[in-house]
């Protein structure tokens, strides 16, 4: 069978056009693409959805977990405070577990830091408890998001590590169970 120059072009460009057909199919698992500020709006874990800002990302310092237990373990670490809003754009998106953010410098992850409140004893009987908290960036309550309505929205912040030489993070996602639903990049 004999065939021309331009059936051997065109059925190239058909073989061409199908392998990137594949290879972007093979991409499609990356979400949304924002900018920080802007909102995805991502289905629940089980039903309803959910309205997800990356409001800003925050350089802090070294000195921020100084207070911290065993804050030698820190050294040489920058911390970055994402701080974010969650929406609850349909009634029934209680209990989105899952879910949570992945933060990456060039495609290298920063390690979340999760940090809890301490009672510390004080001695004193009229005040026995003191508590402490890490005032710089508090998480969302799961409670108050759960209890918040259609429409309201509860406002948090996660903190993630880096390396004191690795430099400001370039892009934050929201995963869910190894899937990007939204990334935001500045």
């Amino acid at each position: 069978m004999k065939t021309s120059l331009g059936d051997a072009m065109k059925r190239r460009a058909l073989c061409t056009t199908a392998v990137g057909a594949l290879v972007l199919t093979g991409c499609s698992d990356t979400g949304q693409s924002l900018k920080f500020g802007e909102t995805a709006n991502v289905s629940g874990d089980r039903t309803g959805s959910v309205g997800v800002t990356v409001v800003r990302v925050e350089e802090g310092s070294s000195a921020d977990l100084s207070g911290l237990k065993d804050a030698s373990k820190y050294k040489g670490k920058t911390p970055y405070y994402v701080h974010f809003k969650l929406t609850k754009t349909a009634e029934g998106n209680d209990d989105d577990e899952t879910s949570h953010f992945e933060v990456s410098k060039d495609g290298q992850p920063l390690s979340e830091l999760i940090v809890f409140s301490s009672f510390d004893a004080t001695g004193d009987p009229s005040n026995p408890l003191v508590t402490r908290r890490f005032d710089r960036c508090e998480g969302v309550s799961h409670t108050t998001y759960k209890e918040a309505a259609e429409g309201q929205s509860a406002e948090g912040c996660a903190i993630f590590l880096a390396d004191d030489k690795t430099g400001e993070p370039s892009s934050v996602a929201w995963t869910r169970r190894s899937k990007t639903l939204a990334t935001w990049k500045k």
